[in-house]
């Protein structure tokens, strides 16, 4: 018959577990912060393996510990094959180039692929060119003087900005009523 957990078992096998993560996360130089979720990993494998349990071969906390220590083992190496896996790279590492000669990473993508590109991350060139379109739309449907505000729109709230600029905060929320107006009229709606 499996071995049923009491309060009392579960009050003796957090401690330890506790202990078992602290190590693995030393071990495998993971954050603090995955202590926890190391801890929920332990405890679930002891729960499977659970029925294996005999009182009359050793305790429950021996039981628990030979667990926790065997499962450690196993987070351990796989949480490392996955760092050694990922490959870091310099943008100055010299690469083969296509013709043979030496070049860096950084000559090979371009600045307007970003950041992620450098990680691997796909680049969508043609939601970059509609959103270049729909700037220039935008531009183009709202009133020269109204730029500004935009831009200074991209950096601050409408709060801020009544709070600190020439134009009083109802006039500038009327503004911003006017503008939203405008774009919509010229097919350019919300992000949703």
């Amino acid at each position: 018959m499996p071995h049923q957990l009491s309060l009392a078992d579960l009050a003796l096998l957090h401690p330890i577990a506790e202990r078992a993560a602290r190590r693995v996360c030393r071990i495998a130089r993971l954050p603090a912060q995955e202590r926890e979720d190391i801890r929920q990993d332990l405890l679930l494998d002891l729960l499977t393996r659970l029925p294996a349990f005999d009182p009359a071969r050793g305790s429950l906390a021996a039981f628990a510990t030979v667990c926790f220590r065997h499962r450690g083992i196993r987070l351990a190496a796989r949480l490392r094959r996955e760092r050694d896996g990922r490959h870091p790279a310099s943008l100055d590492a010299p690469i083969a180039g296509a013709d043979g000669e030496e070049v860096s990473l950084a000559e090979l993508i371009p600045e307007s692929e970003g950041h992620a590109a450098w990680c691997g991350q796909p680049t969508d060139r043609i939601a970059a060119l509609e959103r270049r379109l729909d700037l220039g739309r935008a531009g183009a449907a709202l009133d020269e003087r109204d730029h500004p505000l935009c831009a200074a729109l991209a950096e601050h709230t409408p709060h801020e900005l009544g709070r600190r600029g020439p134009l009083p905060r109802s006039v500038l929320y009327r503004r911003i009523a006017e503008m939203r107006l405008r774009l919509f009229a010229a097919g350019i709606a919300a992000a949703a």
